[in-house]
C-alpha cells in the first residue's frame, strides 16, 4: 500500500481498491493498462502476462 494514501499497489492482472478484482476481459498487466493482442478464436489472454488463450482450432502466439 502507498504510505500516504493507503491505496493498494496491485500486482499485474489485478485491480480495484483492495486488488481483489481480476482485469476485465481483453485487458492485462499492472493496472490492467494493456490490451490483449490475440487474433482469431477470441479466447482472451492471461490477465497477468497477456499470453493468449486460444480456442480449439486456433494456434500461434496470437491465435492467428
Amino acid at each position: 500500500c502507498h504510505h500516504v494514501t493507503g491505496e493498494c499497489s496491485c500486482p499485474p492482472g489485478w485491480t480495484g481498491h483492495d486488488c481483489k478484482h481480476p482485469c476485465s476481459s481483453g485487458r492485462w498487466g499492472r493496472g490492467c493498462a494493456n490490451s490483449c493482442a490475440c487474433d482469431g478464436g477470441d479466447g482472451g489472454c492471461d490477465p497477468a502476462t497477456g499470453t493468449c488463450s486460444c480456442q480449439p482450432g486456433f494456434t500461434g502466439q496470437h491465435c492467428q
